[in-house]
């Protein structure tokens, strides 16, 4: 397995560790009665118990869960556990029990971008002109540019920054340019037929296609540049403690603006139909046609550690942290969100609602999601996303 497909795994399942362990040892502080705590679903595939919790990892690594005495409406409760039932205890204790979970994701996130500063350091918004990684199917990979190769003229012109050979390279779409490149302490030149891209000020680029082939239409204030498929090789900084926590409290804070745009994504890709329009497509797809899944999560991360592109991994990882942490608190049953609407409404009602009646509700989000995974994951599959470099 890949190693940065197996590091994604492992973040999730750590992640999910962790939101279990929030929800568990705040019901243990108000003494809720919790007799599991499973990473995963399904059948059992090892536990043990120690006091009055079976501890344990299910078959299937989808999640995991905390099975607090009462919260299941059918539950028959043994008279001795009333009193540390979920239902009986103060609706301010039950809402710190639910938002327990989600609440260690933003530490979580905010304790990787602290290290990542500190160890690896972030760019510095600076690149040079030497060629860090190469894109698989772009211009510069068909041209046989490399990964350690400095550019040191374009068109004969000497390029002292990265940033005018980006400018010169988004100005001349589908054009044939010749770049000099120092190799080996040798310079050669290197004939590229440029590819054309679509930019989109707020997602970057978004499609991709060789100068042979036709994009699709331009859609609002997005626009044609120039495309050459390699990274440039950035400039990082690395910080002290205090910089560092600066750092990853305004990363963190990004991410979770990004992370709140992206759950407004995906449900109005299934209003205003991109995503069956994404389903009947055909061939790679852009990054704004159709939700990324699992399955499309791990393949970035596995090209990201592939190409050495680190940060991009950790940015997913960070992304994926607070996209779940955020998605668990829709107030939507069955999700910890729908608990703590469920306990605001009591709250303002003064009247206990009767879950049995909330048990369709719950049953038609489950299914919701469940095609949402389900289409993600064919999308992942049959229509990756391109990521050019």
């Amino acid at each position: 397995m890949n190693a940065g497909v197996l590091l994604f795994i492992v973040a999730i399942l750590v992640v999910v560790m962790v939101h279990e362990t929030g929800h568990f040892l705040v019901a243990k502080v108000f003494n809720f009665k919790a007799t599991k705590f499973f990473l995963g679903f399904g059948p059992t595939v090892w536990s043990f118990t120690r006091g009055e919790t079976e501890y344990g990892i299910k078959a299937i690594p989808a999640g995991g869960f905390v099975k607090i005495v009462g919260m299941n409406p059918y539950e028959e409760i043994a008279p001795a556990d009333r009193e540390r039932s979920y239902f009986t205890k103060p609706r301010w204790q039950r809402a710190l029990v639910l938002v327990a979970g989600s609440a260690t994701h933003w530490p979580v996130a905010f304790l990787i971008l602290l290290v990542t500063s500190m160890t690896l350091g972030f760019p510095t918004g600076k690149a040079s002109t030497e060629v860090a990684a190469v894109s698989v199917e772009s211009p510069a990979l068909e041209s046989g540019l490399r990964s350690g190769d400095v550019i040191t003229r374009v068109e004969g012109l000497e390029t002292r920054s990265w940033e005018r050979v980006s400018a010169f390279i988004r100005a001349h779409a589908g054009e044939e340019v010749r770049f000099t490149v120092s190799r080996g302490g040798t310079e050669r030149p290197v004939d590229v037929v440029l590819g054309r891209a679509i930019y989109s000020p707020r997602l970057g680029p978004v499609d991709y296609a060789p100068a042979s082939e036709e994009l699709r239409e331009l859609r609002g204030n997005e626009k044609l540049v120039g495309f050459l498929g390699v990274q440039p090789q950035e400039l990082f900084e690395k910080k002290g403690f205090l910089g560092a926590a600066a750092d990853a409290s305004g990363k963190t804070w990004e991410a979770t603006k990004l992370s709140v745009q992206g759950i407004g994504q995906v449900f109005s890709m299934v209003v205003d139909g991109r995503l069956w329009g994404a389903l009947s497509g055909s061939g790679e797809r852009a990054i704004d046609e159709g939700p990324l899944g699992i399955v499309g999560a791990g393949r970035i991360a596995g090209e990201s550690v592939a190409t050495g592109q680190y940060l991009n991994l950790i940015g997913l990882i960070v992304g994926f942290t607070i996209f779940v942490g955020l998605m668990n608190l829709l107030p939507l049953p069955p999700l910890d969100g729908g608990h703590l609407a469920v306990v605001a409404y009591e709250a303002v009602t003064k009247r206990p609602v009767d879950m049995r009646k909330l048990i369709p509700v719950a049953a038609a989000v489950l299914s919701f999601f469940l095609i949402l995974f389900v289409a993600s994951l064919y999308l992942d599959i049959a229509r990756p996303i391109r990521t050019p470099l």
